[in-house]
């Protein structure tokens, strides 16, 4: 579980799965370190703007 989460913030942020061996650009596939269940982590793309880049956290007076 403790390797979802950054994987998670991974997308959050724009990034693409690929870059770090999944399957495509937003999927993964994770297994637990006793080898008994496979988690596969999905992300669905929404079109909204990116957090960080898109400038939605500055204020209305300030240009990105």
């Amino acid at each position: 579980m403790m390797m979802l989460y950054p994987l998670m913030e991974a997308v959050r942020s724009g990034g693409d799965l690929e870059n770090v061996g999944g399957d495509g650009k937003y999927s993964k596939t994770v297994v637990c370190p006793d080898g008994c269940v496979i988690f596969k982590l999905t992300a669905k793309p929404l079109g909204n703007e990116n957090f960080h880049k898109g400038g939605f956290w500055s204020y209305p007076d300030e240009t990105v």
